[in-house]
């Protein structure tokens, strides 16, 4: 799942009272983990909590992905409204956004730019980078570059060196070309 996916669903409490919206989530990119969520509370959620919300103005909190029992239409959360005082924080939110950053690969060639994140929801771990290949990659990969459109490829977040201003992969394409071929086989 991209986590992107999760703005805007509703966040609801153990007891069924709807707490908010995400805004987003941040990532811990030491560990390629969702850990926290940005959640937009409700007028009622923010009453709950004793906080009074400014006028034309939206009051967030951080929640830790460690309290959603499940990801659906909604998420619901393990704990309820009363219960979460202590999990929940006003916060400022400053969610993790990868998307378009650069990714180069270990020779420094340009493989593409961030899509989106692949998000394995059970355990909120981000299992790869959706990369948007640039023509050339494309090419040395052994795609044809549709008209039009894009060539996303799914790159396992194992392969990342760092992460600053762009992503440095510690494959270069040529290496790619194999784990791609790898992965089709698995």
């Amino acid at each position: 799942m991209n986590p992107s996916r999760l703005n805007g669903k509703k966040v609801v409490g153990a007891q069924g009272l709807i707490l908010g919206q995400v805004e987003g989530i941040d990532i811990d990119l030491n560990i390629w983990r969702a850990s926290i969520l940005y959640v937009s509370l409700s007028d009622e959620a923010a009453a709950g909590f004793g906080l009074r919300k400014p006028f034309m103005s939206k009051i967030t909190i951080c929640l830790p992905t460690q309290i959603v029992k499940s990801v659906g239409d909604v998420i619901a959360l393990n704990e309820q409204l009363v219960d979460l005082d202590e999990a929940a924080k006003e916060c400022i939110a400053n969610p993790t956004d990868l998307r378009g950053k650069r990714v180069i690969g270990v020779k420094g060639y340009t493989v593409g730019e961030i899509e989106g994140l692949d998000l394995e929801s059970s355990n909120w771990q981000i299992t790869g980078l959706q990369v948007s290949v640039t023509k050339d990659a494309a090419t040395e990969l052994g795609f044809n570059k549709p008209y039009l459109r894009k060539v996303i490829i799914a790159i396992p977040t194992e392969i990342v060196s760092s992460v600053g201003n762009m992503i440095i992969l510690n494959e270069s394409i040529s290496d790619l070309k194999t784990l791609l071929k790898s992965l089709e086989h698995s």
